[in-house]
């Protein structure tokens, strides 16, 4: 397209701008498809519910701070569809005890559930 803008990440910079200690995490954090997915989103369509919670929940997070005079709305987050009661499952503890570790598990189709 003519004399359109064509917004990218730039990594390289990116990465040369953290600190030393983060950089092999960072590096292999921005390697993955999740990370491009949001990139992407982020990039392309913030105006997606994802990308406005991530923003916001940044915002409240710096709002606590003492040292920040003007503080940002965040009226995504005080959201009814945000604050509704999800329920809660414990997970059981994974076990090998009653595995036979020697005879892969194989199935003739994906499990339903």
């Amino acid at each position: 397209l003519q004399g359109a803008q064509r917004r990218t990440f730039d990594r390289a910079s990116f990465l040369s701008s953290q600190k030393t200690e983060y950089k092999a995490f960072l590096t292999r954090l921005t390697s993955t498809q999740q990370f491009d997915d949001f990139i992407t989103k982020r990039l392309y369509n913030p105006e997606t519910p994802e990308i406005i919670f991530f923003d916001q929940s940044i915002d409240a997070k710096l709002n606590r701070s003492r040292l920040k005079l003007r503080k940002v709305d965040t009226p995504f987050l005080q959201s009814a569809k945000v604050h509704k009661v999800l329920k809660k499952f414990l997970a059981v503890e994974p076990s090998s005890t009653d595995l036979d570790v020697e005879t892969p598990i194989v199935y003739q189709s994906w499990p339903e559930t």
